[in-house]
């Protein structure tokens, strides 16, 4: 009995290992900006080391970084766009009241949209960071 207890806790120990190195990848690409990747590895760990809890739940906060920086560095490119979208309406702007045309009425459904889009980003990123504290929380 204690001989296959041993085994069991060799195997785990060697089981943390092994996530704890594809834990340290995910967190290399997620630097790098290589969120997909990052994502990947994480839901590969989950998924070859059931076992290995204490890597899980940092991989968890991990995770949820990955997601928060992802969706900053959408909200920075996005950000670019919407302010053209911005100018190139304000210079469609009519002169005269009433004086308007159907390039008009586009471009202020697109930026209206934009800017849906870009405030679902900004409430994203308030979800993760909210998760990440209250996950970090729990870690303690």
């Amino acid at each position: 009995m204690a001989a296959a207890f041993t085994s069991c806790k060799s195997t785990e120990e060697a089981s943390e290992l092994m996530a704890e190195v594809q834990l340290d990848e995910a967190r290399q690409l997620m630097s790098s900006k290589q969120f997909a990747a990052a994502r990947d590895t994480i839901m590969s760990l989950r998924r070859q080391h059931p076992t290995a809890l204490n890597v899980r739940r940092a991989a968890i906060l991990t995770l949820d970084s990955v997601e928060l920086m992802e969706t900053r560095d959408s909200i920075e490119r996005y950000e670019r766009l919407l302010h053209a979208e911005q100018e190139a309406f304000e210079l469609m702007q009519p002169r005269i009241e009433g004086k308007t045309n159907e390039a008009y009425y586009v471009q202020q459904r697109r930026l209206f949209e934009m800017r849906q889009h870009f405030d679902e980003l900004c409430a994203k990123a308030k979800f993760y960071v909210r998760k990440l504290d209250i996950d970090a929380a729990g870690e303690r």
